[in-house]
């Protein structure tokens, strides 16, 4: 059985009978069997598949591009197969994986080393107080990235298992409970209501710039007096840069010699998945 997938938008067409889904928040990727490649969505087979799935996987298909979280998604996919009854997804997703490996160490090192993180920090005007909202992994992924002699107040819904010192409760701040005057630079690092968001601004009536890190589909206007950074111009600032144009290309070439050596492989091993990967 040929490598045959269909990458789509989340949802953008149902999933075809027999077919394996891995879904992300940006895709999804339907592993077909030879029943479910027909049908009028475009179908990917043997090396045109195969160089798609390894692209995602090293994060040339992100917004962010050779980011690592999406190689950390398809992992988590191989693991919760059934090796009785895709034994031979796993295998091919192995394959995959030593594929990307090779392709992030050979041209990709230093690309993807941009986290979200750091790309907010570079924002932050140097010397001020920082306010992030969120305290999930990308909000600590935020106040990691940030110089060590920063002060940094965190802000959540619900109070953590242990209060850390400037941690804030979205509450305090509609009870106006809290009013910083220093200079401070906001970062939105989780999805908060446009509410919740003008209370935490009150707070800082010296506030000097803002990072919002949401999707456009969670962005809603903010009233604020500074310059607004959004998760668009981050993702255009990491693009710019020619060394990460250049490697990008060295991967995509390296991508297709790879792609074209599994074709040849599938041509030589006619037997089903089983033998195709083994």
């Amino acid at each position: 059985m040929a490598l045959a997938l269909i990458h789509q938008s989340p949802g953008a067409s149902p999933l075809r009978d027999g077919a394996v889904l891995w879904r992300t928040c940006l895709r999804d990727v339907m592993f077909l069997d030879d029943e479910g490649t027909g049908g009028a969505d475009p179908v990917l087979l043997g090396g045109d598949a195969y160089a798609v799935l390894v692209e995602i996987v090293c994060g040339l298909r992100s917004p962010l591009v050779g980011e690592t979280e999406v190689q950390a998604q398809f992992k988590a996919f191989l693991s919760t197969l059934d090796p009785d009854t895709h034994g031979h997804l796993q295998r091919l997703g192995q394959r995959v994986l030593a594929d990307a490996k090779t392709i992030r160490h050979q041209h990709l090192q230093g690309v993807g080393a941009h986290s979200y993180g750091h790309l907010a920090a570079r924002h932050v005007p140097a010397g001020v107080r920082v306010a992030i909202v969120g305290t999930g992994a990308l909000a600590t992924q935020v106040a990691a990235a940030l110089d060590s002699n920063r002060t940094i107040d965190s802000w959540g819904r619900r109070e953590p298992d242990q209060r850390l010192p400037g941690f804030h409760l979205f509450a305090e701040a509609r009870e106006q409970r809290v009013e910083i005057t220093e200079p401070t630079a906001l970062v939105i690092a989780a999805p908060a209501s446009a509410a919740d968001l003008a209370f935490v601004i009150r707070c800082y009536p010296q506030l000097v710039a803002v990072i919002d890190l949401r999707a456009d589909v969670e962005r809603q206007p903010l009233t604020v007096g500074v310059p607004v950074v959004t998760l668009d111009r981050l993702f255009a600032d990491a693009a710019a840069s020619a060394v990460a144009a250049a490697r990008v290309k060295a991967a995509r070439s390296e991508i297709a010699t790879l792609a074209r050596a599994y074709e040849r492989r599938e041509e030589l091993r006619p037997f089903g998945w089983d033998d195709l990967c083994a």
